[in-house]
């Protein structure tokens, strides 16, 4: 718990609300995840989203029993909706060099590691949520449904603010369904943070 306290006392004055607020959320924890109760953490800048992570990690670490969480950055999750999206790892080209064949491999490990841990594990963290093309946009909207219909317990952290979120997506999808569906999801099973 010293690192709850030197976290308390380092952080700027606007996130003391967050940590006592993290604090109860994990007091409860069993509860929490029972509901599938997540988070939605809007302006969490590089710092930020790295304190409010490792917070979580810890929090998750000390747990009992002990739970299945995973914290995944924006960049292996949009690696992922990529390979996905070109279905890499089941694609096999003649042309293919050796370098080629290894990237493939360390892609689609990676991608289903992820998708492992995106639609298994009772408490997910996702960190640097940033979207910026469609793919991306799509596995957002796939794995938050997949998560919602199980009642699984989802913490999106964003360096946005609602409404940048909501411009992102909107450039992505004019009819805004996957900023609704997102925001829907998130705001009736989740705490929200700014």
């Amino acid at each position: 718990m010293a690192d709850v306290t030197r976290w308390s006392d380092e952080v700027p004055l606007h996130d003391r609300d967050l940590l006592l607020r993290l604090r109860l959320y994990f007091d409860a924890l069993d509860q929490r995840l029972r509901t599938g109760e997540g988070w939605l953490i809007f302006n969490a800048e590089e710092a930020r989203s790295r304190r409010i992570s490792g917070y979580v990690k810890q929090r998750l670490t000390e747990s009992t029993p002990s739970r299945s969480y995973s914290i995944v950055s924006w960049r292996d999750f949009a690696l992922s909706a990529y390979v996905q999206q070109l279905n890499i790892g089941g694609t096999t080209l003649d042309v293919d060099t050796v370098r080629q064949r290894r990237e493939r491999d360390v892609a689609s490990h990676v991608t289903r590691a992820t998708l492992d841990a995106l639609t298994g594990s009772e408490f997910l963290v996702v960190t640097g949520l940033k979207p910026a093309h469609m793919h991306e946009a799509v596995f957002l909207d796939w794995t938050i449904e997949r998560r919602y219909q199980q009642r699984l317990a989802t913490m999106l952290v964003t360096p946005d603010l609602p409404q940048e979120l909501e411009a992102d997506l909107a450039t992505l999808d004019p009819t805004r369904r996957f900023w609704q569906r997102l925001f829907e999801r998130m705001y009736e099973t989740s705490l929200v943070a700014l």
